[in-house]
């Protein structure tokens, strides 16, 4: 796990998050999770997406390690896809 960037409100690791997740970061000790995990498509990409029906036992492990480091106040920032129309700006109304 490398810190790729540091100030004196925080940092950004960059490395595999289920390791940094288990092993680098204390229980308990993050105001705040941003991610943006590959989404489950039914079409393989190049980069190696999971298929649709694997995605939740293949997330499963990193909502678990999330829910140990997050501050009982901290908050999960969780960008899953969105809306996407050729040719117009599209903004998805779906929330959780």
């Amino acid at each position: 796990m490398e810190i790729y960037h540091q100030t004196e409100f925080g940092k950004i690791l960059h490395g595999d998050a289920l390791e940094a997740l288990d092993t680098d970061i204390e229980p308990g000790s993050v105001d705040l999770i941003m991610t943006s995990p590959p989404f489950g498509l039914v079409r393989k990409k190049d980069y190696g997406n999971v298929d649709a029906p694997d995605y939740l036992d293949w997330f499963r492990p990193f909502g678990t390690l999330f829910r140990q480091v997050l501050k009982e106040q901290g908050s999960l920032v969780i960008d899953i896809g969105g809306a996407w129309i050729p040719g117009q700006p599209t903004r998805s109304l779906y929330h959780f």
